[in-house]
């Protein structure tokens, strides 16, 4: 088994896709997918979905059309709706300290940062995004909530306006509960709005970020290729032990861009099986 030792990652993204065709919809994705077929090799997730952004066409893709779990890939719809409910990413919010106690007894991932310590929205979505940070999430949804708006209820109002066929979210961290699912065509529209924003091309690009208060956090993407051709821009990765183990990797090869997604690769952390990551570089490999 490959081990998953170093993070490589290509600061690019913006580069790389901010020529990307945005306006994508239902109709327009079954047209993306007239071509596509499955990998001609074996993986362990048992949905994927890989697209050419340059020309915005399906390569491959197999049930990726299915309801999921999808963990902590939740987040990117969270990232997506405070992107588009507000102009000021420069206001403040803060999580509690009871709410960061709640999330450590569910064993959720966190970005730890200070509890009752006012950051702006946008250092708050970089510790949603890049460490994964529940206590982000929820910093968000105080802030909304201050504001007599449901961030939750947006998320899927959100998906109904994207034309989302199946999603339904209960929370904004990706915490499991068995109404709270997508597919990866839905997470894939998700993705396009989030393109539309140069703050979330920004946070997706990002390794690393300095929060107002000196933290860092870091990404959870750990992906590392031996392929000098494949760049990897950016991405997110999910996981919880009842949807398994999803990515999202954005990547170019030969000066085009790429995403790919996968979903429920089964391996455990606990048994040092990565097998999203594990997945991602036979892709590589095997394709290029």
């Amino acid at each position: 088994m490959k081990k998953i030792l170093t993070i490589l990652l290509t600061l690019l993204f913006i580069s790389g896709c901010e020529n990307t065709v945005l306006n994508i919809d239902y109709d327009s994705i079954n047209r993306m997918k007239l071509n596509s077929q499955e990998l001609p090799f074996d993986i362990h997730s048992r949905e994927y979905m890989l697209v050419d952004l340059s020309d915005m066409q399906v390569m491959y893709a197999d049930r990726h059309d299915l309801k999921m779990y999808p963990a902590s890939l939740t987040k990117i719809v969270t990232l997506d709706v405070v992107l588009n409910l507000t102009d000021d990413l420069y206001d403040l919010s803060h999580v509690t300290y009871d709410q960061v106690e709640d999330l450590i007894s569910q064993d959720a991932s966190l970005a730890y940062i200070q509890r009752d310590f006012d950051y702006t929205l946008k250092d708050l979505l970089y510790a949603l995004v890049l460490p994964s940070g529940a206590d982000g999430a929820l910093a968000l949804e105080n802030y909304f909530s201050a504001r007599g708006i449901d961030l939750v209820e947006q998320m899927n109002i959100q998906a109904e306006k994207l034309g989302c066929k199946s999603s339904h979210f209960v929370n904004t961290t990706g915490l499991h509960e068995d109404d709270h699912y997508t597919s990866l065509d839905d997470l894939f529209l998700f993705l396009m709005d989030i393109l539309k924003f140069e703050d979330g091309r920004e946070i997706m690009e990002s390794l690393w970020h300095r929060l107002e208060d000196g933290t860092m956090v870091y990404t959870t993407m750990g992906v590392a290729h031996k392929d000098p051709d494949v760049d990897v821009l950016g991405g997110k990765t999910g996981y919880t032990p009842e949807a398994g183990q999803n990515i999202i990797v954005f990547y170019k090869n030969r000066a085009k861009s790429y995403v790919l997604l996968l979903g429920n690769a089964m391996g455990k952390y606990s048994n040092n099986e990565y097998w999203h990551f594990e997945d991602t570089l036979n892709i590589f490999e095997q394709l290029y």
